[in-house]
C-alpha cells in the first residue's frame, strides 16, 4: 500500500492515466479503466504498443503512467515506458519480478511478490495485479476502497468453493465455442475469463461487452456453442434477459455467473457465488470461478495444464 501510496502522490497534477499491458495485464488495465473511471472520475486510456515503436513519440502531457507485465519483459512496453521517461511524466511498473528490465528502468515499482508463475496461464499474477490496482485506486482516492482489506480472505473462499463445487462442464465444453459476456467491470472479468479458457483448454472462446454483443456477434454463434455471461451490477436485469434470449434464439446453450443477492435466470445453468460483495471484488471472485472453470475443462479435455500446446510464458518476439 505505500508504494501505491508513492504512485498517488506523484499523480497528483496528472490529467489522465496511460496505461501499457499486453494478455492477462491487459484484461487487468481494463478493470483500472472501469474502476478508476467510476470510483475517481479519471480517465484512463490503454496504450497501443505498436504505436510506441521505432521513432514514432506519442505526446504524454497530463499523463501519469502505469506499465503492467508480470515478467517485466514484455515485447513493446518497454517502449511505452521510455517514452514516459523521456518526456519526465510520473511512471510506475507493475511487476512480479524486480530484477527485470522494466523494473529496473522506472520511477516507481510495484512488486507483486507472487512467488514465480510456472503455468502458462497466469493466475496468481492477475490476482495480485487486480488487487495491486485496486490499492492504487484506493490511494489515489484518499479514502478507503470498500471491500479491500476482506479480499484475500474472500478469494480463499471464492477458489475452496469453486474447487470443490460441481461446475457446469458439460455445458461449457462447447464444440464450436464459447463465448463470455460482460459489461463495466464484468466485460474485464468475462476477457480474463475467456483467455483462460482458450489458453488451457484448446477450446476457441470470445469476450464481448454485452451492448457490442447484442448488436451483431450474438447471431454469429448458434448451436454447439454456448454463452458464459458474467453478471456484474452494470448489467440490469434487462440487459441480461436480452442477452440471454438472443443468445438462445440462436440456439445457443447458456450459463450464468451471478453473486447469490442477484435474481435466478432463465438460463440452462448458474453459476451462483454465495458472497455479497463490493463489485469491483466480485470480478476478481468470478475471475477466479473462471481459473477453476479453465482447469476442470481442461481436465476434461485430457489437455496438459501447466504447459499450454504453442504458447511460451514470456513471449519476446511480438
Amino acid at each position: 500500500m505505500e508504494k501505491a501510496q508513492y504512485v498517488a502522490d506523484s499523480w497528483i497534477e496528472i490529467n489522465y492515466a496511460l496505461l501499457g499491458a499486453r494478455g492477462s495485464s491487459d484484461n487487468a488495465a481494463l478493470f483500472f479503466q472501469y474502476l478508476a473511471g467510476k470510483e475517481l472520475g479519471i480517465l484512463v486510456a490503454l496504450a497501443a504498443p505498436s504505436l510506441y515503436e521505432g521513432d514514432n513519440v506519442i505526446d504524454m502531457t497530463g499523463a501519469g503512467v502505469l506499465v503492467i507485465s508480470q515478467s517485466g519483459r514484455s515485447p513493446g512496453i518497454g517502449q511505452i515506458l521510455q517514452q514516459a521517461l523521456d518526456q519526465h511524466r510520473p511512471n510506475a511498473v507493475i511487476t512480479n519480478d524486480v530484477t527485470s528490465p522494466l523494473a529496473m528502468n522506472c520511477d516507481m515499482v510495484i512488486d507483486l511478490a507472487a512467488g514465480p508463475e510456472r503455468a502458462i496461464a497466469s493466475t496468481k499474477t492477475f490476482s495480485s495485479t487486480w488487487h495491486a490496482l485496486a490499492q492504487l485506486v484506493e490511494a489515489l482516492k484518499g479514502s478507503a476502497l470498500d471491500g479491500l482489506d476482506e479480499l484475500p480472505d474472500v478469494i480463499d473462499r471464492v477458489a475452496q468453493s469453486a474447487l470443490s463445487s460441481s461446475l457446469p462442464t458439460s455445458l461449457l465444453n462447447a464444440s464450436r465455442g464459447l463465448t463470455v459476456v460482460g459489461r463495466g467491470v464484468g466485460f474485464a472479468v468475462a476477457s480474463e475469463i475467456s483467455l483462460k479458457i482458450r489458453e488451457v483448454t484448446g477450446i476457441r472462446s470470445e469476450a464481448y461487452a454485452a451492448s457490442d454483443f447484442a448488436h451483431g456477434p450474438i447471431g454469429a454463434d448458434g448451436e454447439d456453442c454456448t454463452l458464459l455471461l458474467v453478471v456484474t451490477e452494470e448489467m440490469t436485469e434487462e440487459l441480461c434477459a436480452l442477452i440471454l434470449d438472443g443468445s438462445r434464439q440462436t440456439g445457443m446453450r447458456t450459463v450464468v455467473l451471478r453473486a447469490s443477492d442477484r435474481n435466478a435466470m432463465a438460463c440452462d445453468d448458474e453459476i451462483v457465488l454465495d458472497e455479497s460483495l463490493p463489485n469491483w471484488s466480485l470480478g476478481l471472485a468470478q475471475v477466479v470461478v473462471g481459473q477453476v472453470l479453465a482447469l476442470r475443462l481442461g481436465e476434461l479435455r485430457g489437455r496438459p495444464i501447466d504447459t499450454s500446446p504453442g504458447l511460451n510464458k514470456v513471449t519476446l518476439t511480438v
